[in-house]
């Protein structure tokens, strides 16, 4: 918890130095932002208990919210791909398609792994 504190008060100085002399925000620095964001996520839901993370609740949680992120994830991709189709770049942004189709084949391939790996 120390180490997230001083992390968060250094980088939150840096990006606070960025406001005071005008520079914008780039890539790194916003994953560094949701980097920060997902820290603190994790510490206020788990704590410093390990073995809550680790039972049978704490691995239905995990499970849950694995498969919740997925299908937002997969969702707001498709919703964006589908806004660049008609509104922005008419379908030329073939990064995003990628990604959504990546995002499309994630859960039913891990889902085909697990169960030649469960299986036999």
């Amino acid at each position: 918890m120390v180490f997230l504190i001083l992390a968060t008060v250094y980088l939150g100085g840096t990006l606070l130095s960025y406001v005071v002399i005008d520079e914008p925000y780039g890539v790194t620095e916003l994953l560094v932002i949701i980097a920060i964001v997902v820290a603190w996520g994790q510490f206020f839901t788990w704590g410093t208990r390990e073995e809550l993370q680790k039972d049978e609740m704490g691995k239905q949680i995990v499970r849950n919210s694995g498969y919740i992120s997925y299908n937002v994830v997969f969702w707001a991709l498709l919703i964006l791909w589908v806004v660049d189709i008609f509104f922005i770049n008419h379908g030329q942004n073939y990064t995003l398609f990628i990604a959504v189709c990546i995002a499309s084949l994630t859960n039913p391939l891990l889902q085909f792994i697990h169960v030649k790996k469960k299986v036999g």
